[in-house]
């Protein structure tokens, strides 16, 4: 399980807010900790989050 604070909340492919149970897509950066059966990681940064159903395999930059 992996949690994410979002400081923005709204999708970035279409803009439209984010809510609870919606299923969605986070792209984050940072670093593998420890390895084996199962992976440990440690993000710096969220760096793309959008609705799930709007992910269409390219991320968009502003």
């Amino acid at each position: 399980m992996m949690e994410a604070r979002l400081g923005v909340t709204t999708c970035d492919k279409c803009g439209r807010p984010m809510k609870k149970g919606q299923p969605i897509l986070v792209i984050a950066e940072g670093n593998i900790t420890e390895s084996g059966d199962a992976l440990a990681f440690q993000g710096s940064c969220v760096r793309y989050a959008c609705h799930l159903d709007c992910w269409d395999g390219i991320e968009e930059e502003e």
